[in-house]
């Protein structure tokens, strides 16, 4: 890792803050959204900057013209959500994204985002031929970097 691993720090409400990063990569991986379950402006706090987000390091992985992969970390979130619940999912289908708006259940706008932005991303890289795959854990466990939950999962 010491030779192959950089991290960086970039904020996802930054436009062009992952530029540079990004610059001289083959693969890019994008692990990070907000998380705030309790966010009073979820539209702005959460949704629409988990969506700007990963058209930001789309743009940033396009600029670059050196990556040949970029891996979204999705979530279960954004297959399952809807009222009625089916036994067999696929990559054809999204959770209801108005339904967990009406319903409101906790969590709702973690879902929303991602939903969203995955779909928003899907569309950006078949529209500029970057090639562009998703992984969906169902849960995320082990310790957090910081001593304290992070905003950003």
């Amino acid at each position: 890792a010491e030779t192959h691993l950089t991290l960086w720090k970039a904020d996802l409400a930054d436009e062009g803050s992952f530029d540079e990063a990004i610059q001289g990569c083959t693969g890019v991986f994008h692990v990070a959204t907000p998380m705030d379950f309790e966010s009073k402006d979820p539209e702005n706090e959460v949704i629409k900057p988990t969506i700007n987000g990963v058209l930001d390091i789309l743009k940033a992985c396009l600029k670059a013209k050196s990556v040949r992969r970029l891996v979204f970390t999705s979530s279960a979130g954004t297959v399952n959500i809807e009222e009625h619940q089916k036994s067999f999912y696929d990559e054809t289908n999204w959770s209801d994204v108005e339904f967990c708006r009406s319903v409101k259940m906790t969590g709702w706008m973690y879902f929303v985002s991602k939903t969203l932005a995955e779909q928003a991303a899907w569309k950006f890289a078949k529209e500029n031929n970057i090639d562009f795959i998703t992984i969906i854990p169902t849960l995320v466990i082990g310790p957090f970097l910081m001593p304290s939950m992070h905003p950003s999962l």
